[in-house]
């Protein structure tokens, strides 16, 4: 998680990836969040089903590339949306200096069929792993040279959405999408963020509460990611 609640917790931004468990026998899903300067009452989330184990032998990248011009989330390498900031957005794409965060928390109040399915804590101690952290970025309190550090982000490779990563991450989305808030027409009413330009069907493969009516089907096989993507 990147956020600055700590510092402006009425006016918070916030980029996170969440993992969300499920019952037994069901896969698990991942909730992409994307909140600027407390918007988190138009929050721009977005679920998927998740195509990874995270809770066996072995290691999941997650990844968030965040400049000015656009927000980029990546799992295991792939792209799997990106946001692009329009002015129309004003406050809500995220500004200020962020730092980063990890927990474990009770979410089950909805992420669990709308909160039918409560966590059981007679399997707790819950417990997550994290390695290999990288960041890269400028630092907001001692940035020499502040537009060459931007530059820097704006041309590092994993800002710049290269025609086959688009592809991959469209190739992601129409697989793995379950939710999106930019079709969400029972919370958000006749409202159109107007950075939700990248669903070429329209509203019509979607449920007003912004669920698809495709029936997502799970896959074992790993993400596929190449140099060519670069």
């Amino acid at each position: 998680m990147l956020s600055n609640w700590d510092e402006y917790p009425k006016n918070h931004d916030e980029l996170d990836f969440e993992l969300l468990g499920n019952r037994r026998g069901h896969g698990w899903r991942v909730q992409t969040n994307m909140y600027g300067n407390g918007s988190t009452a138009r929050g721009r989330e977005e679920r998927y089903h998740l195509p990874v184990e995270p809770t066996v032998a072995g290691v999941h990248r997650y990844a968030i590339a965040w400049t000015p011009n656009n927000i980029v989330f990546y799992l295991d390498g792939v792209p799997i949306r990106e946001v692009v900031c329009v002015p129309s957005m004003g406050g809500d794409f995220p500004s200020k200096p962020m730092s980063v965060y990890a927990t474990i928390w009770d979410g089950s109040a909805w992420a669990t069929d709308g909160g039918k399915y409560k966590v059981d804590y007679a399997y707790a101690p819950f417990a997550a792993e994290f390695s290999d952290l990288v960041l890269s970025g400028c630092d907001a309190s001692s940035v020499a040279d502040p537009e060459g550090c931007q530059v820097d982000l704006l041309t590092h490779d994993v800002a710049v959405m290269a025609p086959a990563k688009r592809a991959a991450m469209r190739g992601f989305r129409e697989q793995y999408l379950t939710y999106t808030a930019c079709r969400d027409r029972v919370r958000y009413k006749t409202t159109v963020f107007p950075e939700c330009d990248d669903l070429a069907d329209g509203d019509s493969s979607f449920h007003l509460w912004g669920e698809s009516k495709k029936r997502r089907r799970r896959s074992s096989s790993p993400l596929q990611y190449s140099s060519s993507m670069q």
